[in-house]
């Protein structure tokens, strides 16, 4: 009922804003945030700094919200202008922390499972999109150039190709490059933060939000690149078919899709998490795509609060039948 109602609410023709509309998080509101929903509930929300960005040293914060043992990782943006996942990993963690109290499926969700909720692992980039300062902003700030300054439009490394991964097979190592590789693997302090947590934790699955600019990508989840697939990727393909299932499209009717078959073979977050740590990975590329064939991935405020009520309550939706199988199993 909840998801049919929000659908309905969604269906309109669709428009991108910039600067984006006063209900998008702030870099700056980021640590208020914080300690608002830890307020809420201490001993089930905490909140810590899990590194710094490799230019600015701002701080890569993440939320552990919940007391169960099955851990799942969160990550709502790679890259500076999708702010989208960004909006729903921190709507995510206060609407549940909040819920606890008062309904049982949340208590019980969160008695299960415990959520650690990165917002962004791209303040530098957040900070200038979120404050109108640049429309299109997929880098970190590494001055990559050397000439002492950022370049705002060219300056920084694609976080979400710099892990340790198949990095050697991507071939953008232009630093102009909206999709520079880095100079190295893994060169990039914020990627670090995210390797040593992923060691750190034993994360039972792993999420990472994206929107394509271009809509080619939108409203589907793309899988590890595989050679071959096994009983453990057919389980997390199984995992994420039913995923898609539960998260309508934002502007057109019918659900997500699946991709299925081959997938990028590069230093991607969701690549590292599988073949490196064992832990199934997906992407969800969360912009939407309206009638007119555009992508939606700065939509207006008042669409925005739909779109986040959806995709929280998707996921409640997927981890409930998850933590039920188990319990039956």
């Amino acid at each position: 009922m909840i998801l049919s109602l929000l659908l309905g609410a969604c269906a309109y023709r669709g428009e991108n804003r910039f600067p984006l509309d006063p209900q998008y998080p702030q870099y700056e509101d980021t640590l208020g945030y914080l300690n608002r929903i830890s307020a809420i509930n201490p001993k089930l929300v905490k909140h810590r700094i899990i590194g710094f960005s490799g230019e600015e040293r701002l701080p890569i914060y993440a939320i552990e919200l919940g007391r169960g043992e099955r851990k799942i990782l969160i990550i709502g943006q790679h890259h500076g202008d999708e702010v989208l996942g960004q909006a729903i990993s921190m709507y995510l963690g206060e609407s549940l922390s909040r819920r606890y109290s008062s309904e049982e499926r949340i208590r019980k969700l969160l008695d299960t499972y415990s959520l650690w909720i990165v917002p962004t692992i791209n303040p530098e980039g957040w900070r200038l999109v979120s404050s109108g300062s640049i429309k299109s902003k997929r880098k970190n700030n590494r001055d990559t150039d050397g000439n002492g300054k950022l370049d705002i439009r060219t300056d920084g490394v694609d976080l979400n190709r710099n892990y340790p991964i198949f990095w050697d097979l991507d071939g953008e190592s232009n630093h102009l490059s909206s999709y520079f590789k880095g100079p190295s693997p893994a060169s990039e302090e914020e990627v670090k933060s995210i390797i040593s947590l992923g060691r750190q934790q034993n994360f039972a699955l792993a999420i990472f939000y994206h929107s394509s600019v271009l809509g080619e990508l939108n409203e589907t989840i793309f899988l590890p690149a595989v050679d071959e697939e096994s009983g453990q990727f057919l389980g997390l393909q199984d995992i994420a078919a039913r995923y898609a299932e539960l998260l309508p499209r934002d502007y057109q009717k019918g659900t997500y899709t699946l991709h299925r078959g081959s997938t990028s073979k590069l230093g991607n977050a969701r690549n590292f998490f599988y073949h490196s740590l064992g832990v199934p990975a997906m992407l969800v590329e969360i912009g939407g795509v309206n009638k007119e064939g555009k992508s939606i991935i700065h939509p207006p405020g008042n669409i925005l609060s739909l779109i986040q009520k959806r995709h929280a309550e998707a996921l409640v939706r997927l981890l409930e039948e998850l933590a039920a199988e188990q319990d039956e199993g």
